[in-house]
């Protein structure tokens, strides 16, 4: 109850401030790119380069045909590799977020636990223009069409956002005193990469080591998409993995809020 209660007063937080936040998220974009000869278009060519070559390889280099669904390769990869590449992107710059905005710190008015969301909510706005580019994919390459199914991307974009929450709490806070959690994030996003089914299809898996990667929160991202835009199937057709998923992805917010709040008192020092 505690623990709803807070959420509560945290969303309402975020109603109130949702004009600031939304010039932090609005300015957080356009630094990425600002920067560059080319600029705000980098946003949408850099999504748009890596998915192409994606769909090149897998289509006509190496051609490995269709998965045991029926599904060609290329189309099952592609739609699990864009949360991904949300997932672990963002994942990385939400540990150097605090040091980049610590004139926020010390303004009173304005609530700290934000700038690592300001993150996650920017990224965002890159990862969607992904969905797009993968929906004219599947659409016109793929003759793979809408459906009723593909509405519950917003499901999945929300537990995306809760989960991400929690990591970018917690390293973004953790960082301020240690300095390395940046490298370790690096190597734990290629690590988890390759130990999600990303690539290699879940059904590899027998026996107790499908439980483990039930215990992996990602792969219910990355294989919700699938379920959303090529397999045709609920997310609450599989009660198994919205236990596992939301009880870690619960334990994982916990963490991330509490080490925020207990670490947050001598950012402005620190900083």
């Amino acid at each position: 109850m505690r623990l709803i209660n807070k959420i509560h007063s945290f969303t309402h937080s975020m109603l109130e401030q949702r004009t600031v936040l939304y010039t932090l998220v609005v300015r957080d974009f356009k630094s990425r790119y600002l920067s560059s000869f080319v600029g705000l278009p980098w946003a949408f060519i850099q999504p748009s380069v890596y998915v192409f070559i994606i769909w090149f390889a897998f289509t006509f280099g190496l051609r490995t045909g269709n998965t045991t669904t029926g599904v060609p390769f290329a189309a099952w990869l592609l739609v699990s590799m864009i949360p991904w590449l949300f997932i672990g992107q963002t994942m990385i710059v939400s540990c150097m977020a605090l040091p980049e905005y610590s004139y926020l710190i010390k303004k009173t008015k304005f609530n700290v636990s934000f700038i690592p969301i300001i993150k996650i909510l920017s990224g965002m706005a890159v990862h969607l223009t992904m969905v797009l580019i993968i929906v004219f994919i599947l659409i016109f390459n793929f003759k793979i069409y809408p459906t009723i199914f593909w509405i519950q991307i917003f499901y999945y974009l929300f537990a995306t956002f809760v989960l991400l929450s929690g990591i970018a709490w917690f390293v973004a806070s953790v960082n301020v005193y240690i300095k390395d959690m940046a490298h370790i994030v690096n190597i734990v996003v290629s690590m988890l990469f390759w130990a999600t089914p990303i690539v290699w299809p879940y059904s590899m898996l027998n026996g107790n080591y499908r439980y483990i990667a039930l215990l992996n929160p990602f792969f219910y991202i990355t294989e919700g998409y699938r379920y959303t835009f090529i397999e045709n199937r609920w997310f609450f057709e599989f009660p198994e993995m919205n236990f596992y998923f939301w009880t870690l992805t619960g334990i994982i917010f916990t963490i991330g809020a509490l080490t925020f709040k207990r670490l947050r008192r001598n950012f402005g020092d620190v900083l």
